[in-house]
């Protein structure tokens, strides 16, 4: 579960609707957030310059009776004040918060913090010109000091006489001025809402179902169905996409069908070559009979004419006889020892005797095509843990592969055999086997080893040789692989343990 939470975070849809919310925010957040920013700083100034209006407009109205000292005019002119909707109250109270008029007669001789939540001067005496907003209701403090004119009656010019307290709320129209900001800030998040709404749709028909579809063809193709096409309408890219795709599928259902064609050709070619090697070992062991015979005969033969004194002509001919009839025995037996199911007994083995027979096998073969083949192995016998007949057909395979591709009269097939000792101190002996024709292609080095891959003509090979040898080396616990070499030829490196490695 966790990672499958942690892929859906990872996911193309994640990031895009990340992407598109964190765009809607800066297209659509960021002017409004502006907008909101100086509707509230022109509001706020608004209202400070109408309240400040306001209280002046107080102050001159209650000038006359203050200049006459006349507190019944003030107290009159408080109450009439109050019959302005806009004014929800006025009050002129002493510095120590004692309320001297008031347009509600009840608050007057009452402490202004009984009736006020906003009178909290820490220093009554140095009362400053203050605002304040509760909801929709505005607030001015103006300090009335001892002014020119007041000196008649006052003393002290500019002290602290008393504080004029207005309290004006905004009329109907003017509060829809402040009712923008939310419109705006509401307006903006049903957009970014319904935006978003509407782009992850857009993203859900025209690119998630469409990217769907894809990937269901992709995990059809991984289980090997091939026998399927997306239908997607559109002429956008990802339409584009899905053709291609189609075609990709087609391509590859071709390539499976030859390739299915390809392996039951090989297969009937090996079965037909397994067909073939059993009838010719038939055929050299009908051969091999009557051959034993004339070679007996032959040598009774030569045994008499040598008794009777005969012509040399005569013994010349019959020995030429005798040598073609060993050669023709020496072949059938070849045949029939090649084409022998090969035993799985493991036994103790010598590797230089092994390549000198499977060379001794090819010998018709490797003069027919006038190849020269250099050996060297040590002095000693190579003992290895290993079953003979197997081996023997790796390095007939080997052979033969080389024959098949080297220049008649200038073919070189160069075979080696070392001691190393590895990491953990067993001795190893190597083969190298190495040969001058025209190579193995970069292209083709990881699967010159792979069952029926074949370089060599339609009818030639099976490409079931290398891959044999592989398997029949690795069954003996060894190792073989391709040497990269300079110029042309092939070298192969097999490394088999020695006797003391026998498990």
């Amino acid at each position: 579960m966790k990672m499958l939470s942690s892929s859906k975070f990872r996911s193309l849809k994640f990031r895009l609707m990340v992407l598109i919310s964190l765009t809607l925010l800066v297209v659509v957040g960021l002017p409004v957030g502006i907008f909101v920013y100086l509707l509230d700083k022109n509001y706020s100034e608004f209202a400070t310059n109408m309240i400040e209006t306001t209280s002046q407009v107080v102050y001159q109205f209650i000038y006359e009776g203050m200049m006459k000292n006349d507190s019944l005019v003030i107290q009159k002119n408080l109450e009439l004040l109050a019959l302005d909707p806009s004014l929800r109250n006025v009050r002129i109270y002493r510095p120590e918060g004692l309320i001297i008029y008031s347009s509600t007669p009840s608050e007057i001789k009452k402490d202004i913090g009984a009736v006020s939540d906003f009178f909290s001067p820490e220093d009554k005496g140095e009362v400053k010109e203050l605002f304040f907003r509760n909801e929709n209701i505005y607030i001015h403090h103006h300090p009335i000091r001892v002014e020119q004119e007041c000196t008649t009656c006052h003393t002290n010019k500019g002290s602290l006489l008393a504080i004029l307290d207005v309290r004006a709320s905004f009329t109907p129209s003017e509060q829809i001025y402040g009712s923008v900001k939310n419109i705006a800030i509401f307006g903006s998040i049903i957009i970014i809402i319904f935006l978003w709404i509407f782009l992850n749709l857009i993203y859900h028909s025209q690119v998630e179902n469409r990217l769907q579809m894809i990937m269901r063809g992709l995990e059809r193709i991984s289980s090997g169905k091939f026998n399927f096409k997306i239908k997607m309408p559109g002429w956008d890219e990802l339409t584009l996409l899905a053709e291609k795709f189609n075609q990709m599928v087609e391509n590859l259902k071709q390539s499976r069908l030859k390739e299915e064609q390809f392996i039951q050709e090989k297969l009937e070619r090996a079965d037909r070559l397994v067909t073939l090697g059993e009838v010719a070992a038939e055929i050299a062991h009908e051969v091999n009979n009557p051959a034993g015979i004339i070679l007996s005969r032959a040598e009774i033969l030569k045994e008499e004419i040598i008794e009777k004194g005969a012509d040399s002509e005569s013994l010349n001919d019959l020995n030429m006889i005798i040598q073609q009839t060993e050669k023709i025995a020496e072949t059938t037996k070849s045949i029939l020892h090649y084409s022998r199911k090969l035993p799985q007994q493991f036994s103790e083995t010598d590797l230089g005797e092994i390549i000198k027979h499977s060379i001794k096998i090819l010998e018709p073969i490797i003069k027919k095509h006038d190849v020269k083949i250099h050996l060297e192995i040590p002095g000693q016998a190579c003992i290895i843990w290993g079953n003979y007949n197997q081996l023997e057909q790796v390095f007939c395979n080997l052979i033969n592969n080389s024959l098949d591709f080297l220049p008649p009269g200038r073919g070189i097939i160069d075979i080696r055999i070392s001691e190393k000792y590895d990491n953990k101190n067993k001795k190893i002996y190597l083969t190298e086997y190495e040969d001058n024709g025209p190579g193995i292609s970069p292209e083709y080095r990881d699967k010159i080893f792979s069952p029926f891959f074949t370089t060599k003509e339609k009818d030639k090979g099976t490409g079931l040789g290398l891959f044999i040898v592989k398997n029949i080396i690795a069954n003996h616990r060894g190792t073989i692989h391709l040497e990269e070499k300079d110029g042309s030829g092939a070298r192969f490196v097999i490394g088999l343990e020695s006797i003391n490695g026998k498990s």
